[in-house]
């Protein structure tokens, strides 16, 4: 996996984890959605985190770098 692929993968993972959130807080009102939902939010939030550091990678360098070793 490349370091596109894992961005794209990391997209689509917050993106289903908020769809569970959201479906969560809908269907189980009064069963604990709130608990429920808050702590897949936080879980969303570190993969959110996680997303926006690797935004901040610079692949061109990271190359040049594994490149200038070989």
């Amino acid at each position: 996996m490349n370091l596109e692929e894992c961005k794209a993968e990391m997209r689509k993972i917050i993106s289903e984890l908020r769809e569970i959130e959201w479906g969560v807080r809908r269907d189980f009102a009064g069963i604990g959605e709130q608990l429920c939902g808050d702590c897949i939010d936080k879980i969303a939030d570190k993969y959110d985190y996680v997303s926006r550091e690797l935004s901040k990678v610079n692949y061109n360098l990271i190359a040049s770098l594994v490149h200038a070793n070989d």
